[in-house]
């Protein structure tokens, strides 16, 4: 039996066009012999354990206005030798005393110039609010009271006018101008002349003791007139004229 030798692979020739010529084989990949398990896979890099940093404080840009470093006004720092005076809204007046005390407390808290007048802001916002409190009250009190007048059907509305025409006269009939002026602003100062009460009181009074309108009359009365004939009574008869002996 014949011995059967290896067969050698061959090899493909080169690939030729339509026309016979060669094709260029440049272009051509040859299949990757390379197993699947074999290929390049991506390697991970691991995280960076240089810590970053910290970014250099940069030298101050040049003023724009020309002044050198030197010369730029720098922030405060801590309290002045001595504080300026405080900052203050117009009418109002901060104490000495108070002024003093406090100037005390800031140079002990070592608190600048503006810190402190931040604080002494907030002192007059908070010591306004708690001095204007009860003028607001009183004022919103006046004018209920003069609502309530209004609406009332006695005294307001319409009526309102002689109502306040009557106790004027009233006020008139003291006799004396400076008591009647003093009564006036002692009711406008207190806001008693608003109050319902003192508005009804003063009016009923008025209708009493003012001067009225013309009384007409009605004839001559006939008592102690004498009939036609008769003689003049005696003073007793005059006095007691209803007794027996003197009829």
């Amino acid at each position: 039996m014949p011995e059967t030798s290896p067969t050698t692979p061959v090899e493909p020739g080169p690939t030729r066009t339509p026309t016979g010529t060669i094709q260029d084989q440049s272009t051509s990949i040859p299949p990757s012999s390379t197993p699947a398990s074999q290929e390049a896979k991506p390697t991970t890099t691991p995280p960076s354990t240089e810590t970053t940093k910290p970014t250099e404080a940069k030298p101050a840009d040049a003023s724009k206005d020309g002044k050198s470093l030197l010369n730029e006004k720098g922030s405060e720092v801590g309290a002045p030798e001595k504080y300026a005076d405080f900052k203050v809204p117009e009418g109002y007046t901060l104490d000495g005393e108070v002024a003093s005390e406090a100037q005390a407390l800031f140079k002990k808290a070592n608190l600048t110039q503006a810190h402190a007048q931040e604080l002494v802001d907030f002192y007059i916002k908070q010591s306004k609010q708690a001095f204007e409190a009860p003028f607001n009250a009183y004022m919103d009190k006046r004018q209920s009271w003069r609502d309530e007048i209004n609406a009332d059907a006695t005294i307001g509305g319409s009526k309102l006018n002689g109502v306040k025409v009557s106790i004027g006269r009233l006020i008139d009939s003291f006799g004396d101008a400076k008591v009647a002026e003093a009564f006036r602003e002692a009711m406008d100062y207190t806001g008693a002349g608003d109050n319902p009460a003192v508005v009804r009181g003063l009016y009923e009074l008025s209708k009493r003791l003012t001067e009225g309108t013309a009384v007409r009359g009605n004839g001559p009365a006939t008592t102690g007139m004498r009939e036609p004939g008769r003689e003049v009574p005696s003073t007793a008869q005059a006095m007691y004229p209803h007794l027996p002996s003197n009829r």
